[in-house]
């Protein structure tokens, strides 16, 4: 049987995003919306004839459902989280979760306690690309030693209920997920530091970010723009056994697993690579991590794990706690409302 599932906010972001990969996710079954906006209601209720449509998510956590899909305003992600899992529902939360790492961390021990599973949309690490790099550096017992990444996204605009300067929205709305990213490939975060260059472009803001893991012996950096017309990717892995794996903006992947070069005669430079690339019916952003992040969820919910309860919660708030080592590297306090 499906996991039966309701969308708490039917925004733009859900309907254009989350809404087409929650209906091809064979295990889950959209049955309910929570909705404040009456003129969404309405939309909801004419695209999906005898779905349950409520105005508040009181009505949801008190509804038989399995589980909720929480995509609102950041500034009641942690509240409704919250209440969600006191309603015992397992709960996927867009990101961020709030701007507070140790409102974040409660959420995990209250994930704990109660056995509901908690997932954060941060999906660039479930994207199709990366899991092949994952499954490629536990096959071949390597780690990430030095990971590069280069990423433009488009200009940051102001969010209602957000109470943040231009760079805290940016680290938080959007470097959050290479900062994510950074994590996993690292297996944490120990020193940060940030730079950010001088820009007189309306939305532009360009800064270049060093992560170490605790042990200081791997690096990633992440140099940033926004206010592109792109949003683009490009992610070198430098690994523990000598191999370069590329990734291209999450369709592709080249992995060059020798110095053959070395044996050539003169400026002769032979590559050993394997390569795998998503296919032409695999397209658009909606499709780079969504889907996956939504499976996987459905699939911690089915087959619990030690990890599938507070772990993920605990993730979440290293990349906050990352993102408020960069704003304090920049000059920048964090924010002063913390949601």
């Amino acid at each position: 049987m499906p996991i039966t599932i309701a969308a708490i906010g039917f925004g733009r972001h859900f309907r254009r995003s989350l809404l087409p990969n929650l209906i091809g996710c064979e295990n889950l079954a959209l049955a309910a919306v929570a909705e404040r906006d009456r003129a969404l209601r309405a939309e909801a209720a004419a695209r999906f004839p005898g779905l349950t449509v409520a105005s508040d998510a009181q009505a949801i956590f008190d509804s038989p459902v399995d589980a909720v899909l929480i995509s609102t305003d950041p500034a009641g992600h942690v509240d409704l989280t919250r209440a969600a899992l006191k309603a015992g529902k397992h709960v996927f939360v867009e990101k961020p979760l709030g701007t507070d790492p140790a409102a974040v961390r409660e959420l995990a021990q209250l994930a704990r306690q109660t056995g509901r599973v908690v997932s954060v949309g941060t999906m660039w690490r479930h994207a199709p690309a990366h899991r092949v790099l994952d499954r490629w550096l536990a096959e071949h017992d390597a780690r990430a030693r030095m990971v590069d990444i280069a990423v433009t996204f488009p200009a940051v605009f102001s969010r209602d209920g957000w109470d943040l300067t231009p760079v805290q929205l940016a680290l938080y709305d959007m470097l959050i997920h290479p900062i994510d990213f950074a994590r996993h490939l690292l297996g944490g975060i120990g020193e940060v530091d940030a730079r950010q260059l001088p820009s007189s472009r309306e939305g532009e803001i360009m800064m270049s970010l060093r992560l170490m893991n605790p042990a200081g012996d791997a690096m990633t950096v992440i140099n940033a723009a926004t206010g592109s017309h792109a949003y683009q990717v490009a992610t070198w892995v430098h690994t523990s056994t000598g191999d370069l794996i590329e990734v291209d903006t999450k369709d592709r992947l080249r992995l060059t697993t020798s110095p053959t070069w070395s044996g050539t005669e003169g400026s002769l430079r032979d590559r050993a690579t394997l390569g795998w690339e998503a296919g032409q019916l695999y397209r658009g952003w909606g499709r780079k991590g969504y889907a996956e992040e939504l499976a996987a969820f459905a699939d911690q919910i089915a087959h619990p794990a030690a990890e599938a309860a507070g772990d993920e919660l605990d993730k979440a708030a290293q990349s906050l706690e990352a993102i408020e080592s960069c704003l304090v590297s920049l000059g920048q306090a964090a924010p002063g409302t913390r949601i």
